[in-house]
């Protein structure tokens, strides 16, 4: 198993990187769609859609990464998989965590838990977010619970991640054809049993 994410601001084109990569590695693909169908989202759906290979199996998730970890574990021979928008489902989450306010570590050990698990059933993950990685402070977790329970669990899961590319600090484009295949190589290299 070897597990990449890619960070980055809206429409940084960290998406386009992710699939070229994505494309590279070995395995039938899965592609986890995050992203609500309402009329917020569908403009950007459309466009992953259209960029998408219709070889590339789609599974739609928004309250559980379970149904995607079901049918991947399923499927015979090596996977690859791509879970585009972690932080759009970490927020559909955080925002509807039954737990108290005061007990914030059991969601980031909840939902890690989930993502360990969905790590295990790929041969190579791809996570794209649009989510600071950095841990949240007290004073951040005052101000906007929410966010900084993404924020929390966001630095959890990449304290486990092979490679790390911060998009927008890297200027990297999914463009550059030596980049893609060095990340690509990477994570063949960093392949665990």
């Amino acid at each position: 198993m070897s597990i990449l994410w890619i960070l980055g601001e809206a429409k940084s084109g960290k998406s386009e990187l992710a699939e070229e990569i994505f494309a590279r590695l070995p395995g039938s693909k899965f592609y986890i769609g995050t992203l609500p169908r309402t009329p917020q989202w569908m403009e950007t759906i459309a466009k992953h859609a259209a960029r998408r290979p219709k070889t590339w199996k789609l599974i739609e998730i928004s309250n559980s990464l379970e149904p995607a970890r079901e049918e991947i574990s399923h499927h015979k021979g090596p996977t690859a998989v791509l879970l585009d928008g972690w932080g759009v489902y970490a927020r559909e989450r955080a925002t509807h965590w039954p737990g108290s306010p005061a007990d914030e570590e059991r969601f980031v050990k909840e939902l890690f838990g989930e993502y360990q698990a969905f790590c295990q059933a790929c041969d190579h993950l791809v996570v794209v977010a649009h989510i600071s990685a950095m841990p949240p402070t007290p004073t951040e977790y005052a101000q906007d619970r929410i966010t900084a329970r993404v924020r929390a669990i966001t630095s959890r899961c990449l304290q486990e991640a092979d490679l790390v590319i911060y998009h927008d600090r890297e200027d990297v484009s999914h463009q550059d054809v030596d980049y893609v295949e060095s990340v690509v190589s990477k994570m063949r290299q960093e392949e665990r049993p």
